[in-house]
This record gives structure tokens, sequence and C-alpha cells, in this order.
């Protein structure tokens, strides 16, 4: 972050080419993903070896709300950064000591309790061999979590564009500039409707109701499946809106119900690598979802429609596959 910051104040005061900054930052940009995304797998592996399976949902949840907040919380602080010494660049150096002070509060303050020594759930010795991507009762987890990460990209890269031309039909009068500016607010009020229907479902739906993994597989793709047919269908940019939020409110649910699936398919000393390849599903799933951009200029409801369509048959795959039916199944005997 630090690293990135630099080279903004670099081309802040040109002192080279806007090429050469740019490509200064995409190599800063991809060095703190190199070590950033170690950071959800290290979570998800802590809290897999420190909590008993009844409690490992409520608390991925909880980790992955905190991760929700943060896209609600950081766009309204990072303006109040741009200061006049450091200007566009003062957010990028405010987060970096940010996370400085969270990196000595953890190195100090971080309890390293005792790895817990349980019996994994849904396994037995034959199959407790091999890379876990390999075996039959985790690979159902990595393929639901995957195409679900796909679909959730996919419609929140389209949506800023479905909500542009809505916007476009229902205020044609408005000149290019003044559209866009409106466009933008609709499409912010869509990105926080969409946090907070996450915070929502891992805050408070989860424990309340202390909802399984089986649970949040169903009732995460179906709401979700539901979402996108709304955006699909939706008269105007406000029913795109509601939509967008119901189908973040079955993304959240769904995500930690294959991920604390996934983790308890897994003996605990493999917890690691499990949470490593859930990591990487996370990350590649990027590269496809620019697709459904394309589809969308084909045909503005295709993508949303595909989407949901890929969501209805995870919930069916919920449904009928054996470890995704059974997951927890056995929970009391870890």
């Amino acid at each position: 972050m630090v690293l990135c910051g630099l080279v903004v104040s670099a081309g802040l005061a040109h002192l080279t080419t806007p090429t050469i900054v740019f490509g200064f930052f995409l190599v800063c940009r991809a060095i703190y993903g190199l070590f950033g995304s170690a950071t959800g797998p290290a979570n998800q592996t802590y809290i897999a070896e420190r909590t008993c399976p009844a409690d490992r949902t409520r608390w991925i949840s909880s980790i992955a709300g905190a991760s929700s907040l943060g896209t609600v919380v950081g766009p309204v602080l990072a303006p109040l950064f741009i200061i006049e010494s450091f200007g566009y660049a003062g957010p990028l150096y405010a987060f970096a000591l940010i996370a400085t002070t969270m990196l000595i509060i953890v190195a100090r303050y971080l309890d390293e309790a005792p790895i817990l020594a349980t019996k994994p759930p849904l396994r037995s010795d034959k199959t407790a061999r091999g890379p876990p991507w390999l075996r039959s009762n985790f690979v159902p987890f990595i393929a639901y979590g995957f195409l679900l990460f796909v679909c959730q990209n996919a419609l929140a890269q389209t949506l800023g564009f479905l909500i542009i031309d809505k916007t476009s039909k229902e205020r044609p009068e408005l000149p290019s500039p003044d559209l866009l500016r409106m466009a933008q607010g609709h499409i912010e009020i869509a990105m926080v409707c969409g946090a907070l229907a996450s915070l929502l479902a891992l805050w408070a739906l989860i424990p309340i109701f202390r909802m399984t993994p089986k649970t949040l597989l169903r009732w995460g793709a179906g709401l979700a499946s539901l979402g996108s047919v709304s955006v699909a269908l939706s008269p105007d940019y406000a029913i795109a809106i509601l939509g967008y939020a119901l189908a973040s409110l079955g993304f959240s649910l769904a995500r930690p119900g294959f991920i604390v699936g996934a983790s308890l398919s897994v003996p605990m000393k493999e917890q690691a690598r499990v949470a490593g390849a859930i990591g990487a599903i996370s990350g590649v799933n990027v590269l496809f979802a620019p697709f459904a951009v394309s589809l969308y200029e084909v045909f503005p409801p295709g993508p949303f429609l595909l989407e949901s369509v890929v969501l209805a048959g995870l919930l069916a795959y919920a449904c009928l596959s054996p470890a995704l039916r059974n997951v927890g199944s056995r929970v009391s005997a870890e």
C-alpha cells in the first residue's frame, strides 16, 4: 500500500510519464495482492483450528461480515484522507498506517490458543489420501464455490451498465455528464444496499437462526437466483437495486455455507490447504466474470438470466449432491 502511495505521489508530482506511473502502479498492486490474498485463508484457518464445528459457521460469517462492513465504511473514510500534503495518495498512506497498526496488534495480542485435536466428520481412512481438491467429498464444495463467485462477480460488474441504461431511459432529456452523475448516485445506492444486505445475512440471520451449512447452501443459492431474475426483469433502476440487494443477501448466506462445509470435509491438519484452495477460486473466478459484460452488450438481460439459471442449478446441486446434502450431519462426532 505504501508503494502504491509513492507511485501515485510521483505521478501527481509529474516526475515521469503517465505510462510509467501506470506500469509501476500495476506492479505495486500485484505485490499488494500477493501478500494481501493470504489474509482470508489465514483467518479461515485460524478459526477452523480453534472452533468446534457447531460454532464455526457463526465465526466465519462474522469475519465475512467485517469484510462487508469495510466495503461500506472504506469509501466513506477515503475522501477524508485526501489532504493537501499528499493529495489523492493520502488514503493509500492512511490505510497503510492502519494496516501497520493492525499488524502490531495481531503480533502482540492475538491468542495462539492450542489447536483443537478433533476428528473430521464425513471422512474415512480411505478418503483421507491425496490432495484435498481431488477428494470426492471436497470437490463439490469447490465446484459450488467457484460458480457462486463467478455469478457474484458477474452481477457486480454488469449491474452498473444496467443502471446507467435504466437511468438514461427514464431521463433521456439530460445531457451526458448530468446523466452519468445521476447514474453514479444510483450505483452507489445499489452498492450500499448490497453491503447492508450482506451484513444482515452475516451478522443477524445466521447467528439468530443458527443456520447450518446445509441450510445456507440452499437458501443462499435460491435467494441469489431470485435476485438475479429480479434484476433481469426490472422495469427501472429502483427494482434493479432491490434485486441486487436480494442477490447480495443470498450470496452472503451461501458463501459461509460452502466455506464451512469444505472445512468440515477435511481433517484439522489440512485446514490451511483447504483455505488456500478457497482463496484461489475466489481470485480465479474474476477472470471469467468479464464475459458477462460482453453478453450484456448483445442481450442486456442475458447475463442476469444466465446467472439465475446457474444459481438455480447450484440450489438443485445442494439438494442432490451427497456431500452437500449431508454436510454437518455428523458434526457432533468431530
